[in-house]
């Protein structure tokens, strides 16, 4: 369209949309913040190079018919000025052109933009597996005067057992030396795994280990106790998933999950841990936090979501773990910076 930029208001920035309320007998107004950023206003000053009139007519047509299409919604803004971010944006104010001499447009564009400039690359997709990805196991009862973990040295044993999506401590059937049940023991830490003894399983000094497998690979953990008849684990991880915010400012994902049935996904970061479960997941669930909705295609699935709010990736690290139903998803992280 021959358009050239002559200058930019490179340094404009948003203004944090609060509140001042006057209090009498109280020096200095109260603060009441809306937890926001306002639009900016980003502004070119920009001409049109063209050897006659109608030249220079026909590419003021084009310049047009560009800053007025869809004028209901946001556009991706980007400039040769901060090549590693753009903003979204939307032209909506008037356009007044000066005709020099027939041959040169000169003009200002200003820019609705939204408060935050985007990182290109947090528009890319950040893959996050199963973190703990637990294996078949078997608790078992073991001789506590031999100190080895081995099928030689084990007295009973439960059956083969999977751990649930929404569980994490075997319960014993009462009297029983194999039998029981999966509840729920509560401690936030997903890699810890417990076991509930019978008076059975408590005789004649006995402890207790976990038999783990899957596929080819085998392995044993001791149990420590953490009170008269429960005892635990703590499996090792297979791995974590880990995005780092390289920047001030919270980003609001877009995340994609792959999975059926009820699964969770867990962010650890400097805030807290953070949880939420999915219910009735049907292959895949999308979460965008900057439109706060849960959805799979066009439908609405926030009332199959427990947790509060949705998830934000602060400064530093933010640790992923997925779990239950969940096998894999991917990340937009969205990076952004005023």
């Amino acid at each position: 369209m021959g358009l050239h930029i002559q200058r930019k208001n490179v340094y404009s920035s948003p203004k944090y949309d609060s509140s001042f309320v006057s209090i009498p007998g109280c020096n200095g107004d109260l603060i009441v913040p809306n937890r926001r950023y306002e639009n900016t206003q980003v502004s070119y000053s920009v001409y049109l190079s063209a050897k006659n009139s109608q030249q220079l007519a026909d590419s003021i047509t084009k310049i047009k018919a560009w800053l007025y299409a869809q004028p209901d919604r946001y556009h991706i803004l980007k400039d040769s000025y901060d090549k590693r971010f753009f903003r979204y944006a939307l032209f909506n104010s008037s356009l007044d052109i000066e005709d020099e001499l027939n041959k040169i447009g000169v003009f200002t564009v200003s820019f609705n933009c939204k408060p935050f400039r985007y990182d290109i690359d947090g528009e890319l997709p950040h893959s996050i597996d199963v973190v703990l990805n637990f294996p078949y196991m078997i608790f078992c009862r073991m001789d506590g005067s031999k100190p080895e973990n081995d099928w030689s040295n084990r007295w009973n044993q439960t059956a083969d057992l999977v751990v649930p999506s929404d569980k994490n401590m075997f319960v014993l059937n009462t009297n029983s030396w194999t039998d029981g049940y999966w509840d729920y023991y509560s401690d936030a830490d997903k890699s810890r795994i417990y076991l509930k003894v019978n008076e059975n399983w408590k005789k004649e000094n006995a402890r207790f280990a976990l038999y783990t497998f899957i596929s080819d690979e085998t392995a044993w953990y001791s149990l420590e106790k953490v009170s008269e008849d429960i005892y635990r684990v703590t499996l090792p991880s297979k791995g974590e998933t880990v995005l780092v915010n390289p920047y001030s400012f919270e980003s609001r994902p877009l995340i994609h999950l792959n999975g059926n049935g009820t699964g969770t996904l867990t962010i650890d970061n400097e805030n807290g841990r953070h949880e939420w479960t999915f219910n009735d997941i049907d292959e895949f669930i999308e979460i965008d936090s900057e439109k706060m909705c849960f959805y799979k295609d066009n439908t609405l699935k926030n009332d199959t979501v427990t947790g509060t709010g949705f998830p934000l990736l602060v400064r530093g690290e933010n640790r992923f773990i997925l779990g239950g139903g969940i096998t894999d998803g991917s990340v937009f992280p969205r990076w952004c910076s005023l």
